[in-house]
């Protein structure tokens, strides 16, 4: 578990980079793994009594086993089957981002977004005095156009109107950049993998990692709170137990499994937030340059046509258009390399294996909430835990769909611009642009993948979506069989 929470998406890439293979490094997460195989070994040992309770009567030595048995029409073999999984993803987790090669272009790519790119913003920060010029010059103009539209409402209100702006000057001030020195952050203290990456692909990532951060500390403490609830109403329970009663053991084994309960609970939590954290990070650089690029790349094949419909040759591509067409060219390939070789690198297998996991505890989640009577208290666990585990799994997933399809998108507009390279010392860039145009339409699809399962584009989600509804209905009939031969 890593303890630094208020900036945790920062701090976390900073630790895995920087810090892997020291001894402290190691040591530290090869507790959290070992902590992690007691559970599922923990879990596995309880859910023995839903398979035969004569033969493994564990409920009359262990109060856990106890716990579930008195309380098996909810915390049912269904059940356990959600603890298992969600523990074999925190398995996947812990091996996907603290046991894996941080020389590796992956995490290089996390490293460039999320640490480095945040540390060049804050070398590139402009002085007080400044900053506030900025702002109240910004304040000022939003005065005086304001005035300009709506004399009237300027004069009644002008107090209102004032607080609305200053809401305002805040935001854009972010947006636009005002508390740095524009020319040292974009043409000196520029990304390192990714040094062509434009104003508005470092501001969405910046923004993203400070609004993560925020709403990580506040997930954070959420959680802690509803451990310290369920634990006031769980573990008083527990002491009623016989076997706990008068055994001082017992209530000590009881203290630290709870100890322990809490460490591995925000240790998923925190894994749940670093798939979702570093994929959104890298997917507001890939969407905006590509974007970029694709906009650049329209912007000449149309200023071009519009000369050549005149039959103006004299005014056909330029040598600088040239020249930004062979750049567009590069960078597409750069965004293209880095997508394909990151996920044969570490993305393909992890979520392939996140995918297998993930499915059948939603819909085990939602099958539980269908046809069990729970109370309000369980009920509201169990909404969290769907909500907490759609956000990180679904979410991300759409933005790496969008990420592929913005790296096609280019291939809608290379014919146009071909026939504007119809003269001979155009003929290198027209076969660079033949080359892309084959393999964005006849070769591997430019997207991250499910390892065997399929490749994450917005047809290979659908496809999974049926998937997951073959699943709901398989686990439903299962669920309600179940149900049928218990009563």
């Amino acid at each position: 578990m890593l303890p630094k929470i208020k900036t945790f998406l920062y701090d976390a890439i900073k630790h895995i980079v920087e810090e892997n293979g020291t001894i402290r490094y190691r040591l530290l997460h090869s507790v959290d793994f070992s902590l992690y195989i007691y559970w599922l070994i923990r879990a596995l040992f309880i859910s023995l009594i839903f398979i035969d309770p004569e033969k493994f009567p564990l409920y009359r030595y262990d109060y856990a086993s106890l716990y579930f048995w008195n309380h098996r029409n909810i915390l049912n073999k269904f059940f356990m089957i959600i603890g298992i999984l969600l523990v074999l993803i925190g398995l996947l987790g812990i091996r996907t981002f603290f046991f894996n090669h941080v020389d590796t272009l992956s995490f290089q790519i996390f490293y460039d977004c999320i640490v480095y790119n945040m540390d060049q913003y804050y070398k590139s920060r402009d002085t007080d005095e400044n900053i506030a010029m900025k702002l109240s010059q910004r304040f000022e103009d939003y005065q005086q156009q304001f005035a300009l539209n709506h004399r009237l409402l300027s004069i009644i209100i002008p107090r209102l109107f004032n607080h609305w702006f200053r809401i305002r000057v805040w935001i854009d001030s972010w947006l636009q950049l005002d508390r740095v020195d524009r020319n040292l952050f974009e043409n000196r203290n520029k990304m390192r993998l990714f040094p062509n990456a434009n104003r508005k692909s470092r501001t969405h990532v910046l923004l993203f990692v400070l609004i993560i951060d925020f709403c990580n500390h506040i997930l954070h403490i959420f959680i802690l709170l509803v451990i310290i609830v369920g634990g006031i109403v769980i573990i008083p329970q527990f002491l009623k137990f016989e076997l706990v009663k008068n055994s001082p053991i017992m209530k000590f084994i009881i203290m630290i499994e709870v100890i322990l309960f809490t460490h591995n609970t925000i240790l998923l939590l925190q894994c749940s937030m670093l798939l979702s954290g570093t994929i959104m990070a890298t997917y507001y650089v890939y969407h905006n340059e590509l974007i970029h690029l694709n906009q650049n790349f329209i912007m000449i094949s149309k200023k071009n046509s519009q000369h050549c419909c005149h039959g103006d040759r004299k005014k056909s591509i330029t040598m600088n258009d040239l020249k930004n067409l062979g750049s567009i060219y590069r960078q597409h390939n750069i965004l293209s390399y880095y997508q394909l070789y990151t996920d044969k690198d570490a993305w393909s297998k992890a979520l392939y294996y996140y995918a297998l996991v993930s499915i059948p505890i939603n819909v085990t989640t939602i099958c539980e909430l269908i046809l069990e009577d729970m109370p309000t208290q369980t009920q509201l666990v169990f909404i969290v835990i769907t909500i907490i585990h759609a956000f990180t799994g679904l979410i991300p997933f759409i933005k790496l769909a969008i990420v592929s399809s913005d790296s096609h998108r280019i291939k809608n507009h290379i014919p146009a611009i071909q026939l504007q390279l119809k003269y001979r010392h155009y003929l290198r860039m027209k076969l660079k642009y033949d080359d892309l145009y084959e393999r964005l339409m006849f070769g591997r699809k430019i997207a991250f993948t499910f390892g065997h399962l399929g490749i994450i584009t917005f047809r290979g989600l659908f496809e999974a979506f049926l998937a997951y509804f073959v699943s709901f209905f398989l686990i439903m009939g299962l669920y309600m069989k179940e149900n049928i031969h218990s009563n």
